[in-house]
């Protein structure tokens, strides 16, 4: 009798196992599947830089992982549709014939071929004479007759204007090289000596080159001085202000401008820019040679804006030759040749000449070239080859076996149609930036190599290298360990702490390229309300000027985006597990205000801006900074009726006469 309530309940014991198997089954399956999307997920983006990215507006968001980086940029694309359109090769610049003379050593020397083909070379050499930072003379010539038996010249001075003759002809040209001076071995004698062991800095950049585009049009260099030198690249490197000053302030001084004396020359009794604390002026003082090089004088650094400095602010200043350049002589040749040689050649061989007229000083070195990269970043390809040809003459010299090399720009292109792009944007926040040590410092300091080579995928900024700078003077290695997050400078040569984010490393919103944009349709009323408060906010600032500019109205929203954050990233409190797999997410982040982005088009004077604006959610109010305002397209002579008098208002300000032109 209990035998078929026996088969029963034992059919139904055998169901539910089952069932249960089924359900494990269907179970893991999920998870495979889920954790198999996960990783392609992952897979996209990476921390730090690389290529991949969504050009239409839909920029697909980092996944913020437990562990991880706080800061984490979206992968952007070598060459996509958009960027084979702007960019194209530049065939190499041929300068033509040779020049009767050449500099080696600090010592002209006369072409042997002009000596074999005339007995006999008459020359006049002239001094170029620095007056001020905005003025160069040539001073008295003196005459030189060079023969097969007298070829050479010696300079006492960087920088010569020459004229010769010979059977009918002429040549005429200037010269640049770096002289030993008296002045220079006196005030060498006087310094303090460096400390064994301290290291040469040389710091070589471009303008306006986003790490991208580096990669994109300096190919040979990238190729050489990653693979052939082992430099380390930082992926984070991001851009903390608009233009080059906020870029290369930060690295001189560890300050903003606005942190230092106001140099502007609007200002009346404004100070000379020699009261900014260079860090050239403490390697001065430890006995080191120092160097510094910018061509485009019109648009120096601390000239364009500035006042420039009084005295020459290091011991071979380059700025008096390129005053005289441009004003007289680089009309005389070929586009971007001075004489036989191309005008990042006579640059760049002047960097070099400093190393080799100082083989046993230290010496801190740095270059800022404009010129082929500042309106075309196509140009800059024509300086690839003398970039690689000088690294390869340092490193076979064994100049670089006690050097720190640094290759960097200050920001990506800003005018081109690029920007208006997702990656464009990207771009310009992340600007290039290479640092190399030599075989010793990796032998010498491994935890100060490591560290480099950690932050490669940290967020750093121009004012980490400063600290790097201090550390290179001292020779500050053998303490590095985890960077202070409350400082806002961070050495490279100390880990820069995973949970860095652009606010720590105080870098404004509307320049972190870490954010992660969530696109909106141009008819979102929030993108709408954040328009039209921008060009209000506009409109006040050159109101107390409107008898001169033209009240702004909006035209046309072009692009709007709102700051996604990561939800992981606001629950993450901390790892729960020694290795960092699991992660704590009890933490709780209260957002106060939203991030808004947009780009708007304005009347009259079709003026194209960018701007992020802070969305407070408790008063419901947008707040706005002139800092975070940025013009996008050119506003040529708009401005005008302001221009000397209101620089700061260039960018806002459309002039009413302009209407009746």
């Amino acid at each position: 009798m209990m035998k078929p309530p026996f088969k029963a309940a034992r059919f139904f014991r055998n169901w539910w196992s089952l069932v249960t198997v089924l359900v494990s089954l269907v179970f893991i399956f999920i998870l495979l599947t889920k954790n198999s999307h996960n990783k392609k997920v992952e897979s996209i983006f990476r921390p730090g830089f690389s290529i991949g990215i969504n050009q239409q507006m839909k920029l697909k968001r980092p996944i913020a992982v437990a562990g991880k980086l706080a800061c984490i940029h979206p992968k952007l694309e070598l060459w996509d549709k958009v960027y084979a359109q702007v960019f194209h090769h530049v065939p190499a610049i041929k300068c033509g014939a040779s020049d009767w003379l050449y500099v080696d050593n600090g010592t002209f020397h006369v072409q042997e071929f002009l000596l074999t083909k005339h007995s006999t070379i008459h020359c006049k050499f002239a001094k170029l004479i620095r007056m001020s930072d905005l003025d160069t003379k040539v001073g008295d010539y003196i005459k030189i007759t060079f023969t097969k038996t007298f070829k050479t010249f010696k300079m006492d001075h960087d920088f010569y204007k020459v004229l010769c003759e010979a059977a009918n002809k002429t040549y005429d040209n200037v010269h640049a090289g770096v002289v030993l001076s008296e002045r220079h071995k006196k005030h060498q004698k006087h310094t303090k000596s460096g400390k064994d062991g301290q290291f040469n800095v040389l710091m070589i950049g471009f303008d306006s080159l986003s790490h991208m585009t580096y990669m994109r049009k300096l190919p040979k260099t990238y190729k050489y001085f990653t693979r052939v030198l082992n430099g380390v690249v930082l992926d984070g490197y991001n851009i903390v202000g608009d233009g080059t000053p906020q870029a290369l302030i930060p690295i001189l001084t560890g300050k903003t401008e606005l942190e230092l004396p106001r140099t502007l020359k609007r200002l009346r009794n404004a100070p000379y820019v020699d009261v900014y604390p260079m860090i050239w002026k403490n390697f001065t003082k430890k006995g080191y040679v120092t160097a510094w090089a910018e061509d485009n004088p019109f648009i120096g650094t601390f000239t364009y804006r500035m006042t420039g400095f009084k005295q020459p602010p290091v011991n071979h200043y380059m700025r008096p030759f390129y005053v005289w350049s441009e004003s007289h002589e680089n009309r005389k040749h070929k586009k971007l040749c001075l004489g036989d040689k191309r005008r990042t050649r006579v640059y760049l061989n002047w960097l070099r000449d400093v190393f080799i007229a100082y083989t046993n000083k230290p010496k801190w070195v740095f270059g800022f070239h404009s010129e082929v990269s500042h309106g075309d970043n196509n140009l800059v390809e024509t300086a690839d080859e003398d970039l690689t040809e000088t690294l390869k003459f340092l490193k076979e010299a064994h100049y670089l076996d006690k050097t720190i090399l640094i290759l960097m720009s200050d920001h990506g292109a800003r005018f081109e149609s690029l920007r208006e792009q997702v990656q464009g944007k990207q771009e310009e926040r992340l600007p290039f930036f290479g640092i190399y040590v030599p075989e010793m410092f990796k032998s010498k300091y491994p935890k100060a190599y490591n560290n480099l080579k950690t932050n490669v995928e940290r967020l750093s900024s121009p004012f980490d290298v400063y600290p790097t700078f201090v550390d290179i003077l001292n020779a500050n290695f053998s303490t590095g360990g985890l960077g202070d997050i409350r400082q806002r400078s961070i050495s490279l040569f100390q880990e820069i702490p995973k949970e860095r984010t652009c606010d720590h490393a105080g870098i404004e919103a509307h320049w972190c390229a870490c954010l992660n944009w969530d696109p909106l349709p141009l008819n979102d009323p929030n993108a709408r309300e954040a328009s039209k408060a921008l060009v209000e906010e506009i409109n006040k600032w050159t109101l107390p000027q409107r008898k001169l500019c033209a009240e702004l109205h909006l035209q046309n929203i072009k692009f709007a985006s709102k700051l996604m954050h990561s939800q992981n990233m606001l629950k993450f409190k901390q790892s729960s597990d020694l290795d960092g797999y699991k992660a704590d997410l009890s933490g709780h982040t209260k957002v106060a205000y939203e991030l808004y982005q947009i780009q708007i088009t304005t009347m009259p004077g079709y003026g194209h801006f960018e701007a992020t604006l802070k969305h407070d959610l408790k008063s419901n109010t947008f707040i706005i900074s002139l800092d975070d305002v940025s013009r996008t397209n050119k506003y040529g002579d708009d401005p005008h009726c302001i221009y000397e008098n209101h620089e700061e208002l260039r960018k806002y300000c459309y002039c009413k006469d302009k209407k009746s032109i």
